[in-house]
């Protein structure tokens, strides 16, 4: 893509974002953007059709960012409550601007997010699960599900709701919730490695603010 192109864009992308984060995108218009973007309109429609367009580009470029924090686990390591969970590297990326990620997630491009986002979710977790043979009975499809449903209810609850659990504190609960029930219901929670007891309990540090 031409330079001037992608740098055009960026600068769209940026007074989107800038807009977003004071106001909710169904009271954006196109003006406001092409104004805070110090360009003109019709420089905004030989890039974009509408303003939903340029937002679909936006949220591509967020979860572009988001999949790159992500790294392959084993299995392993995701059965083991003792370990960071996986989706701690999600939950301290939405903390870098949690106002921002307040808007996309609960605000009327949060489906378009929660689609790619489970997308991702489903894949990773399925192929981590499918490179242990003694998995391979697993209903993959199914588990992975709800470990995304899981996660995707939470972040949204998290981020709703402003409340003030710290990320880590999040992350952790959250795995566990995921995947200790779909474990336990097939008879296989013994292949868990549980944290000490007092890990379940809300610690003073898991509470910014």
């Amino acid at each position: 893509m031409d330079r001037r192109v992608i740098k055009t864009r960026q600068v769209l992308h940026e007074a989107l974002l800038s807009l977003l984060r004071e106001q909710a995108f169904e009271t954006i218009e196109i003006q406001a953007i092409t104004e805070r973007a110090n360009t003109a309109r019709v420089t905004f429609y030989r890039h974009y059709g509408t303003k939903e367009e340029l937002l679909f580009d936006v949220i591509e470029d967020i979860y572009q960012d988001m999949q790159a924090q992500f790294q392959a686990v084993s299995v392993e390591s995701m059965m083991d409550f003792r370990e960071l969970p996986p989706c701690q590297i999600l939950f301290d990326f939405l903390e870098l601007d949690r106002p921002l990620y307040k808007k996309l997630f609960t605000g009327s491009a949060s489906a378009l997010i929660q689609q790619r986002l489970r997308h991702y979710i489903v894949q990773q977790v399925a192929l981590t699960l499918s490179a242990s043979p003694r998995h391979a009975d697993l209903p993959l499809g199914l588990i992975a599900n709800h470990m995304a449903s899981c996660m995707i209810g939470n972040i949204m609850w998290w981020l709703a709701e402003d409340v003030p659990y710290s990320g880590e504190y999040m992350a952790r609960i959250t795995h566990w919730m995921s995947l200790a029930g779909p474990m336990s219901l097939i008879g296989r929670g013994d292949e868990l490695t549980l944290p000490p007891p007092d890990a379940w309990r809300l610690q003073n540090d898991s509470v910014t603010g």
